[in-house]
């Protein structure tokens, strides 16, 4: 029993190392460029629509341009479309990057959002260490928000 307990506190303890080692617990590293990419489908017929903040850290990242995307398989109004944020960093270190889908102009009724935990290094390259999703309860599972992209200049 014994042996037992003890493999079983070897397996925990070596997963746990590397979970930390690829980005924490839940964490995944998803690459790095000079410029993050983000899609996200949004609706603003309906008055919802995404907006974004950083926080937390000393690292400086900037919105590069953002590009809108019509659905044109739909050609319907009111059908959902893409919106493409493109982020650029200034200088080194750690931010925290939340988007938030809702109606800001409708009392802030938010309907979900996503966190980001991005890392810049010495080159200006940008890094995903996280992505989770955010406080607001949701039935949308993670795997709808977008995973970054990254582009090398």
């Amino acid at each position: 029993m014994k042996k037992l307990l003890l493999a079983l506190f070897s397996i925990m303890i070596c997963a746990s190392f590397f979970a930390c080692v690829s980005g924490g617990i839940g964490g995944t590293k998803y690459g790095k460029g000079k410029l993050l990419s983000l899609t996200f489908t949004t609706n603003p017929t309906t008055g919802f629509d995404w907006e974004y903040v950083f926080s937390n850290g000393d690292a400086e990242i900037t919105l590069d341009r953002e590009d809108y995307q019509m659905n044109e398989d739909l050609n319907v109004v009111g059908s959902p479309s893409k919106r493409v944020y493109y982020f650029r960093a200034t200088k080194e270190g750690k931010k925290t990057l939340t988007f938030t889908y809702g109606r800001p102009w409708e009392g802030g009724e938010k309907a979900y959002d996503v966190v980001y935990e991005l890392v810049v290094d010495k080159d200006l390259n940008i890094v995903c260490t996280n992505k989770k999703k955010g406080t607001i309860d949701s039935a949308e599972d993670i795997s709808f928000f977008p995973d970054p992209v990254f582009i090398n200049e």
